[in-house]
């Protein structure tokens, strides 16, 4: 009777683990562009994303233009790299994050999809301008 309890366990774990993406990966917004808003503040840092087929598309809050958003795209074909937005602000790669757990993690590269439409990140500096 205990072997059959541990083996049900055992079981319901794995399926959990499973239908929880434990072991999922995606592929995230920086953090933070290459846009200084000052040295006390630093870089601007992701205010939203968005996600459409095989693009996601970073949002981030302008310093050359007070009140817009500096958009920086990626895609897969090389690497999920920067393929709109321009290169002297936005990272040239978009990143990987394990167990699609921050909100910066607009695709799953293992159903592959998105992993919502859009998300609100709102990190510390991203909507003082």
């Amino acid at each position: 009777m205990t072997r059959l309890v541990l083996a049900a366990a055992l079981i319901i774990y794995n399926l959990l683990a499973l239908s929880t993406g434990v072991d999922a990966e995606c592929e995230a917004c920086p953090n933070c562009d290459y846009e200084s808003i000052s040295i006390s503040q630093g870089d601007a840092c992701l205010n939203y994303w968005t996600c459409s087929g095989d693009t996601i598309s970073c949002f981030y809050p302008s310093v050359a233009n007070p009140g817009t958003f500096t958009e920086c795209s990626y895609s897969p074909p090389n690497d999920w790299a920067l393929s709109s937005g321009p290169s002297d602000i936005c990272f040239p790669y978009a990143g990987i994050n394990s167990k699609c757990q921050p909100g910066n993690d607009p695709y799953n590269l293992g159903i592959p999809a998105c992993t919502a439409s859009y998300g609100y990140v709102g990190e510390g500096n991203s909507a003082l301008l």
